[in-house]
């Protein structure tokens, strides 16, 4: 079982910070960073073990699938971030 928290926490969040700017769009961005920081840990994990075991091949696919996370976690920051800068006063 997943420990990603659920839309609901997150709509709470939100909330709680007055994030009132796209609030449906924070929270599925929210859900979204969590998920894939999960992912990314898991891969870094796996990632390791290829390495250990000297398996080239599987650390090469595990590095394709850890990029594509990446880049997946990037697009949800970059999209995220102004909002939470502009409401928590926080240069950029």
């Amino acid at each position: 079982m997943s420990s990603t928290a659920t839309k609901e926490i997150w709509q709470a969040v939100c909330q709680l910070l007055g994030i009132t700017e796209q609030p449906i769009l924070s929270v599925m961005h929210l859900q979204e960073i969590e998920s894939e920081a999960e992912n990314l840990l898991e891969l870094l994990t796996v990632l390791r073990t290829d390495t250990y075991r000297a398996d080239a091949a599987a650390a090469q696919e595990t590095a394709a699938e850890l990029t594509i996370a990446l880049e997946h976690l990037q697009h949800h920051i970059h999209e995220l971030l102004p909002t939470l800068q502009k409401k928590l006063d926080l240069e950029p």
